[in-house]
C-alpha cells in the first residue's frame, strides 16, 4: 500500500497501479491514498501518472463512495486546484456522479447559530459548496438533479443562507494553502448562488433562470436582508417543475422545519410559497397533522421579524384549509400576540387568521379569545390602510356573535368601549370600511339589546346616531368625549366632522369635572380651527360657541332646556302633519 505524501512521482505510479488490482476489503487507507493523489495530481504531473492517478481515484470512489468523499471534504483544503480536477473525475460518470452526490448530502451538516464561531463548520460548509458548484455545472449531473431535487433545492439554500452569515460576521478562519483572496466572502456566496442557478438551468432551463434574473431573484440571494425575497421568487418559480416535484420539495422542507431546532429564514419562505400548489392536508397527514404545531409556536414567538411574517402568512393560508383550521385552534393564543406586533402587516394576518379560526374552534377555546378582542383591536380602527381598518372592525363583529350567546354581560362591557368608534367610521371615506362599521354596530345594537338603536341603523338615520348613543349611555359621555378628541386627529375628513358634531352632543351630559373638560374640549378644537379644513371651521366654530355657553349654564338647567325643546319640536312636527292631513 502506498504512504501518505509520497513525492517520488514513479514510486506513487506504481503503488497507485497497485490498487486498481486490489479488492475493495484491502482498501484500509483510504484518506491516505485519496490525500497522495491530490498532492500529486499537479498540473505539471505526468500525462500518464495522472491518469494513473485519476483511474485509480474512480476504482477507489466505486469501492468504497463514501469515505472518498468524507475526506475530500474534511482532509483536503477546499481551495486546492487538484481538489477540482478530482470532483470532476469522480463524477465523470454519471452513475457514479448519483452516488457522489448522494454521500454529498449526507455529509451536509444542519448549520445552527453557534456553529457560525466555529471554523471547522463555515469551512465544511465552503468545501461542500464548492464541491457542488464543480459538480452541478457538469453535464453528467443533470440526472442528479431529477433525483435529488427536493434535497438538493434546500440543501443549496440552507448553503447561501449559512455563507451569507459567516460572511456577515466574519467567520471564515483560513488554514493550510489558503489565501486571503480565496476568502473573498462575495466570490463565495456568488459561488453558491450559482450552484443553484445549475440546478434550475439542468431542471427547467435556461429561459426559467433569465426569467429569475428580470425578477432580480438571483441578486436578492446575495444579501441577508434580500434573501427571503429572493427564495420566495424561486420557489414560485420552482412550480413551472409540476406538482410532483413542488410536494417531494415541500414535505421535505416541512421534516426540515419539524426536526430542526434553529430557525432559517429560506426554509420558511419554502414553506410559505408552496401552501398554494400542493395538497397540504395530504401530505401533513402523511407526515402527521398536529405536527405543524411543532414548529410554527416557536416562528410566531421569534425574534426575526421576518420570520414571524412568514410564519403569520403561512397560518392565513392553512387557516383557509377546514381540516388544518381545526388543528390550528390550539395556536390562537399565540395568534394572538401577533396583534400587538409592532408590524401593522403582521397584525393585519394574524386578524385574517383569527377570523378564519373563531368559526370552527371549540367554543370553550374560542369565546375566551372572542372577549379579548374588542379591546386589542380598536387601536387597528385608526390604521392609515383601509384594508386594516376594515378586518379589525370585522373580526369585532365575529367576537360579538361568538361570545355573545354564552357570554353575554362580558361581552357587553367590552363592547360598549367600541361603540362611538365604530358610529364614526360609518362615516369613513372607504365604502367597505363604513359598511363593516354598520355591521358591526348593528351586531352590538343586538347584543346590548338597543332597539331604538337598531331601528336608526336600519333606518339609515346616521344624524340620530349619536344621539341615541348618548341618551343610553349618558353616565358614559366622559369616555365617548375623550375618544372624540382623538378623532379629532384623523387624515379624514368625514370622522373629523363626526367627532366635532359628536362632542358638541357629549359636552351636554358631562357631569363630574365638567369645567375641566369643557376647557379641554375646546382647546382641542381650536387646534383643529388652526389645522382643518375650511370646509370644517364654521362647524367647528359653532360648537366652540356651544361649548362655551354650557360653560355658563349648570348642566341640570341645560339639560331641562335641552329636553323642552326637543319636546316642543316633537310637538311642532306633530301639529305640522295633523294640518296636512287636514287640508289633505
Amino acid at each position: 500500500m502506498i504512504q501518505p505524501r509520497v513525492s517520488d512521482t514513479k514510486v506513487v505510479a506504481s503503488a497507485l497501479d497497485a490498487v486498481l488490482r486490489e479488492e475493495g476489503s484491502q482498501l484500509s487507507n483510504v484518506p491516505e491514498m485519496v490525500q497522495s493523489i491530490c498532492d500529486n495530481l499537479t498540473s505539471d504531473s505526468n500525462a500518464l501518472l495522472r491518469d494513473i492517478m485519476i483511474q485509480t481515484l474512480l476504482k477507489i470512489t466505486r469501492l468504497d463512495p463514501q469515505r472518498v468523499v468524507r475526506t475530500m471534504l474534511r482532509d483536503i483544503s477546499w481551495c486546492n486546484t487538484s481538489l477540482t480536477v478530482m470532483w470532476q473525475a469522480i463524477v465523470s460518470e454519471s452513475s457514479l456522479a448519483q452516488v457522489v452526490v448522494k454521500n454529498l448530502l449526507l455529509e451536509q451538516p444542519e448549520p445552527s447559530h453557534s456553529d457560525l464561531h466555529q471554523g471547522y463548520s463555515c469551512n465544511h460548509n465552503l468545501a461542500i459548496s464548492h464541491a457542488m458548484h464543480t459538480i452541478l455545472h457538469l453535464p453528467s449531473s443533470e440526472e442528479c438533479v431529477r433525483l435529488f431535487m427536493r434535497k438538493l433545492y434546500r440543501t443549496v439554500l440552507l448553503k447561501i443562507f449559512f455563507i451569507l452569515q459567516c460572511s456577515q460576521r466574519g467567520c471564515f478562519n483560513l488554514r493550510d494553502g489558503d489565501t486571503e483572496e480565496n476568502m473573498l466572502p462575495v466570490k463565495e456566496i456568488r459561488n453558491a448562488v450559482e450552484c443553484m442557478r445549475a440546478i434550475f438551468r439542468h431542471r427547467m432551463g435556461d429561459s426559467l433562470v433569465e426569467d429569475i434574473e428580470r425578477q432580480g431573484g438571483w441578486d436578492m440571494l446575495m444579501s441577508l436582508e434580500t434573501y427571503h425575497t429572493g427564495v420566495a421568487v424561486l420557489t414560485r418559480a420552482l412550480r413551472n417543475t409540476g406538482p410532483l416535484c413542488c410536494a417531494a420539495v415541500f414535505e421535505e422542507t416541512v421534516v426540515a422545519l419539524i426536526v430542526r431546532q434553529e430557525h432559517e429564514i429560506g426554509t420558511m419562505a419554502v414553506f410559505v410559497e408552496l401552501l398554494d400548489c400542493v395538497k397540504v392536508a395530504t401530505i401533513m397527514e402523511r407526515i402527521g397533522s398536529t405536527s405543524i404545531l411543532s414548529f410554527l409556536p416557536s416562528y410566531l414567538q421569534s425574534q426575526n421579524s421576518v420570520l414571524r411574517d412568514l410564519a403569520t402568512t403561512s397560518l392565513v393560508k392553512l387557516s383557509a384549509i377546514p381540516t388544518m383550521a381545526v388543528i390550528l385552534q390550539d395556536l390562537l393564543p399565540e395568534i394572538m400576540q401577533q396583534l400587538q406586533d409592532a408590524d401593522s402587516n403582521i397584525g393585519a394576518k394574524a386578524m385574517t387568521v383569527l377570523h378564519n379560526l373563531l368559526r370552527v374552534t371549540d367554543r370553550q377555546k374560542a369565546v375566551p379569545i372572542a372577549l379579548q378582542l374588542p379591546k386589542l383591536l380598536l387601536p387597528f380602527f385608526l390604521n392609515e390602510s383601509s384594508h386594516v381598518r376594515q378586518l379589525s372592525i370585522l373580526l369585532c363583529k365575529d367576537a360579538m356573535e361568538v361570545a355573545g350567546h354564552t357570554r353575554r354581560a362580558e361581552m357587553k362591557k367590552e363592547v360598549r368601549n367600541i361603540l362611538l368608534p365604530l358610529f364614526f367610521h360609518m362615516h369613513d371615506q372607504d365604502q367597505s370600511v363604513a359598511q363593516a362599521s354598520w355591521e358591526a354596530l348593528l351586531c352590538a345594537a343586538k347584543l346590548l339589546k338597543r332597539k331604538h338603536l337598531r331601528y336608526l341603523l336600519k333606518t339609515a338615520q346616521t344624524q340620530r346616531i349619536g344621539e341615541c348613543l348618548l341618551m343610553g349611555h349618558g353616565s358614559r359621555a366622559d369616555q365617548f368625549l375623550e375618544q372624540s378628541l382623538s378623532y379629532l386627529r384623523s387624515p379624514q375628513e368625514p370622522l373629523q366632522e363626526a367627532a366635532v358634531r359628536f362632542i358638541g352632543l357629549a359636552g351636554q351630559h358631562l357631569r363630574d369635572g365638567r369645567e375641566e373638560k369643557l376647557n379641554n374640549a375646546i382647546e382641542a378644537l381650536r387646534s383643529l380651527e388652526r389645522t382643518g379644513s375650511s370646509s370644517a371651521s364654521t362647524l367647528v366654530a359653532e360648537t366652540i360657541q356651544l361649548l362655551r355657553t354650557l360653560l355658563g349654564v349648570s348642566p341640570l338647567r341645560y339639560r331641562l332646556s335641552s329636553m323642552w325643546e326637543r319636546r316642543l319640536h316633537s310637538l311642532r312636527a306633530g301639529w305640522l302633519r295633523c294640518c296636512s292631513c287636514a287640508q289633505g
